[in-house]
Formats: structure tokens, C-alpha cells, sequence
């Protein structure tokens, strides 16, 4: 007798159910169980439309409204010449005689541009050291 290598040997005298048949046996205990195809016996029920959803309640009186966000800062002076300096230098770096300057020096220029726009915004990040009398100290309590 040829056995598959991958069968699981039986007990004497019983049938253990596969964990296939386990789980198919929960879904039908829950409700519907998926169609396979050559299930011809339940092919019928497979094209049933599902029955509709119920509608949804209406909404609750009490329901939280948000604020509206608060505006947009404006841009200040130091902020707009690091933003001056990077598209200077992005239109040096791609049409540099729009601008009046050789194809030669646009290259070097405009990575000059983008490098210091750059360092001004990223220097513009680091907060001002505290004055020398504010009573925000942060020193341990005795």
C-alpha cells in the first residue's frame, strides 16, 4: 500500500479530524462558509446577494466639533532671506544666464547660494541663550 509521506497516521479504531475540517466546522457553527469551487451544492447560495447592511444611527447631539486651526505664521525677515537664498541659488545651479551670470560660475554660485540659505535657516533653529537675570532657573531645589 502506497501512503502519502505527508499523511498523519491515524489512531486505532477512530477518525481525528483534520484542523481543515476544524475550522470549517467553526465557520459553519458562526454562520457562512465561503464557496470553493465543486461545491455544487451550495453554488446556489454562493450568488445570493448579501443581505444590506442596517443604516447607521443618526449622528449624537453631544458629538465633539474641533476648533478652527489657528492661522498660518507669517514669514519673517530672516526666515525670507534663507528662503531668497535657496531659490537664488536653485536658479543659479539650472538657468544661471537668466540672471545675467556666465554657464561657467553658475554651478559654483549656486551651490553657494543653496549651502548658505541653508545654514541661515538651520542657524536660525537654536534657541537664544537665556539672559543672565530671568528667574526661570532650572537648578535643583534645596
Amino acid at each position: 500500500m502506497n501512503r502519502d509521506p505527508d499523511e498523519r497516521a491515524q489512531p486505532e479504531g477512530g477518525h481525528v479530524p483534520d484542523e481543515f475540517d476544524a475550522i470549517v466546522s467553526e465557520w459553519q457553527r458562526e454562520g457562512r462558509v465561503p464557496v470553493w469551487p465543486g461545491d455544487d451544492e451550495r453554488i446556489a447560495d454562493a450568488l445570493v446577494e448579501p443581505a444590506p447592511l442596517p443604516p447607521l444611527p443618526p449622528p449624537d447631539e453631544g458629538h465633539f466639533v474641533p476648533p478652527e486651526p489657528p492661522p498660518l505664521p507669517r514669514i519673517g525677515p530672516p526666515a525670507a532671506v534663507g528662503l531668497t537664498l535657496l531659490s537664488l541659488g536653485l536658479v543659479l545651479i539650472v538657468a544661471p544666464g537668466w540672471v545675467g551670470i556666465p554657464e561657467p560660475y553658475g554651478l559654483p554660485l549656486g551651490l553657494l547660494g543653496l549651502a548658505v540659505g541653508l545654514g541661515w535657516l538651520v542657524l536660525r533653529l537654536w534657541p537664544d541663550p537665556p539672559a543672565h537675570g530671568d528667574s526661570d532657573d532650572d537648578g535643583a531645589i534645596v
